[in-house]
């Protein structure tokens, strides 16, 4: 059975048996998981108060691994601190691996909440990890990985695609919530397409690696008189960087004739 296939996680007498009451002190959170999922604060602080009122609800158990890691309850983990708790009611269960209670933790929070597109996104990238170290994983990544998001593998394919061709501004503004993972797919293909149309672009990236490959100092000084030409028969700026000529750094195009290259250069002081 491959590692993101569905599968109900296998369960013995110890995992059934009692809720044991645990100091707070001792459980801990899973760093990797908690990294990518943010806890809902106004939500933790309304558990909070009920815990102050009436205790800890002890139907609904913290579940840990046999580190105490949590695994589910992550946020009535931190309402009982805030509330001042020192001891929780926890179900300790066992699993095979690592991947196995990653895999847990990720099911049982997407029964419990709506992700962000961030989130669904970190947990995308977390899950095509653990698929990919997996000798034994069969069939589609997209689909397997799909239900386990409960996403279409269609929409498996886009965040596959962001993870390859998206730029580090792009990815932030995924996970801060700036973006949907739509529009950054949208963005993804429109920026190919003015690409393959011929439509130069440039980021901030880009102009600091060119700089001074291909562009001589002749070319550059021309450049510069072109600009000041420009200017001086009274063109704007949006209508000068707007030339093609520019834009493409074609500065063997403008031609520039003796006289003028020798009027803009007294005027503006140019050797």
């Amino acid at each position: 059975m491959g590692i993101l296939e569905k599968k109900t996680v296998k369960t013995n007498d110890k995992d059934n048996a009692k809720i044991k009451m645990v100091e707070v002190s001792q459980l801990h959170f899973d760093r990797d998981f908690k990294n990518v999922f943010q806890q809902e604060n106004d939500k933790v602080a309304e558990i909070a108060n009920d815990m102050r009122a009436n205790g800890f609800d002890k139907s609904r158990p913290i579940i840990v691994t046999e580190a105490y890691i949590i695994v589910d309850g992550h946020s009535r983990f931190m309402a009982a601190k805030k509330a001042g708790l020192e001891k929780v009611p926890v179900i300790i269960k066992k699993f095979d691996s690592r991947d196995e209670t990653i895999e847990y933790e990720y099911k049982m929070l997407l029964n419990s909440r709506r992700l962000t597109d961030g989130e669904y996104f970190a947990a995308f990238l977390k899950l095509d990890e653990i698929r990919c170290s997996n000798p034994n994983a069969q069939g589609s990544s997209d689909e397997a990985i799909g239900r386990q998001l409960n996403k279409s593998a269609r929409q498996v394919c886009k965040m596959r695609e962001i993870a390859k061709k998206a730029d580090s501004a792009l990815l932030e503004k995924i996970q801060n919530g700036s973006i949907s993972i739509n529009k950054a797919h949208e963005m993804i293909k429109a920026a190919e397409a003015r690409k393959k149309a011929g439509v130069v672009e440039y980021n901030s990236e880009e102009k600091t690696s060119n700089t001074g490959k291909g562009i001589n100092s002749d070319s550059f000084k021309l450049g510069v008189l072109f600009v000041l030409s420009e200017l001086e028969r009274g063109k704007k700026k949006s209508q000068i960087m707007k030339d093609k000529r520019i834009a493409r750094l074609e500065l063997g195009e403008l031609k520039l004739n003796d006289e003028e290259l020798s009027k803009i250069s007294q005027r503006f002081g140019i050797a």
